[in-house]
């Protein structure tokens, strides 16, 4: 037949690895099944704010990301394109941490909380079906993992999940996303400041991750048919001509053969994430949310605790799916919405999006996103 498993998990990345923590923290030993031949950096970056960091703590994961290996956000800054100040929150609270970092060091800071044996690289699962035992995977390679419960956390574009879940695939919101790592931190920025800016129809966000890099990213309205065409940093640096600095020092030291490009997606959570207590969806696979909120990693974070604490009992899946599906619900809501608003091209849109911005108090709009972002780890009983 192949290799078998009591559990087994399709992934490699945040939530995979995140989940794997958790459960052998409770005794459960499992295999993760991961595509990639080795860890690299893909250019990509992201914050966490409190609510993923506190996951990290519970993981013993963030004393490691900490030491070197990310920036600490005291503040998240939004300006418009000429660098006025809309807004400052000050979301981590005394006690609290909130971090800069790059994905490959979040993920390099899990798996130092892994044996080695447990993360299975060269492993890309194609599709899967239920058998007598529990789930069959099949490998890209023509291997066979046979599994009594297999959680699926291998990402937005999922392969396997459309064996289990047909149909359900990403839609696409309008705009596309521009992201990479430069190797400098503008002057003013060494001391973990990050912003995003808003314009008519585009945006631009910088981020230092630490060891003297920055990750920054950018988004652009284009219609559906033109989403996949490949647009290279001379036209970025065309098109984010005459914003505040340092737009336009970031863009002049990218390297255009290391410029990642991605169509912005979502994907309304579903009604259901498991079937039978057999397979279970977590983090993107699940859930994938547009960048809006900059929750995706923190949401794969609180999937994998969250799951973890329920595993045991027979209806482990069900319950897990029960207690995460409405917040999920109201962050992907929240996150699409707030897409619109950024993206607006109509110039008085925009002037009275700013203007509203500017005169809310920032403690207002600060005690608004915390209220969305707000979740303490629990712990098993």
């Amino acid at each position: 037949m192949g290799d078998s498993a009591e559990t087994v998990i399709v992934g490699g990345g945040i939530a995979g690895l995140a989940v794997a923590i958790a459960l052998r923290q409770r005794g459960v030993e499992t295999v993760v099944l991961e595509q990639a031949s080795e860890l690299r950096e893909i250019g990509a970056g992201f914050l966490l704010g409190p609510n993923g960091c506190a996951v990290l703590e519970r993981l013993g994961a963030l004393a490691g990301l900490r030491a070197g290996h990310s920036v600490s956000v005291p503040r998240w800054e939004l300006r418009d394109m000429k660098g006025r100040l809309l807004s400052a929150l000050t979301i981590p609270r005394d006690g609290e941490h909130s971090l800069s970092t790059r994905r490959s060091d979040l993920q390099a800071a899990l798996l130092a909380c892994l044996p080695r044996e447990t993360v299975l690289p060269g492993c890309e699962v194609i599709r899967g079906s239920f058998a007598s035992g529990g789930v069959t995977l099949t490998l890209a390679d023509g291997r066979e993992w046979l599994a009594r419960r297999v959680i699926i956390a291998d990402g937005a574009h999922s392969k396997i999940r459309a064996s289990f879940w047909p149909g359900r695939e990403p839609h696409y919101l309008g705009y596309i996303g521009w992201r990479g790592l430069v190797d400098h931190v503008p002057a003013g920025w060494e001391g973990g400041r990050v912003c995003e800016s808003w314009g008519h129809g585009r945006r631009f966000g910088i981020a230092p991750v630490g060891g003297g890099r920055t990750y920054w990213y950018a988004s652009a309205n284009v219609a559906g048919p033109n989403c996949r065409d490949r647009v290279g940093i001379d036209q970025l640096r065309e098109d984010f001509a005459g914003w505040h600095a340092p737009v336009a020092e970031i863009l002049d030291t990218m390297p255009d053969a290391e410029l990642l490009q991605h169509p912005i997606s979502d994907l309304i959570p579903p009604r259901s994430w498991q079937i039978e207590e057999k397979v279970v969806l977590i983090g993107d696979a699940a859930h994938p949310l547009s960048p809006n909120l900059g929750q995706g990693a923190s949401m794969a974070l609180e999937d994998a605790w969250e799951l973890a604490l329920q595993w045991g009992r027979p209806d482990a899946m069900a319950q897990f799916e029960r207690k995460r599906r409405w917040r999920l619900r109201k962050l992907w809501a929240l996150s699409r919405w707030l897409g619109t608003m950024i993206q607006w091209e109509n110039p008085l849109l925009c002037r009275g999006r700013d203007v509203q911005m500017r005169v809310m108090p920032d403690a207002v709009a600060t005690a608004m996103m915390r209220r969305f972002l707000r979740h303490e780890p629990g712990y098993t009983a």
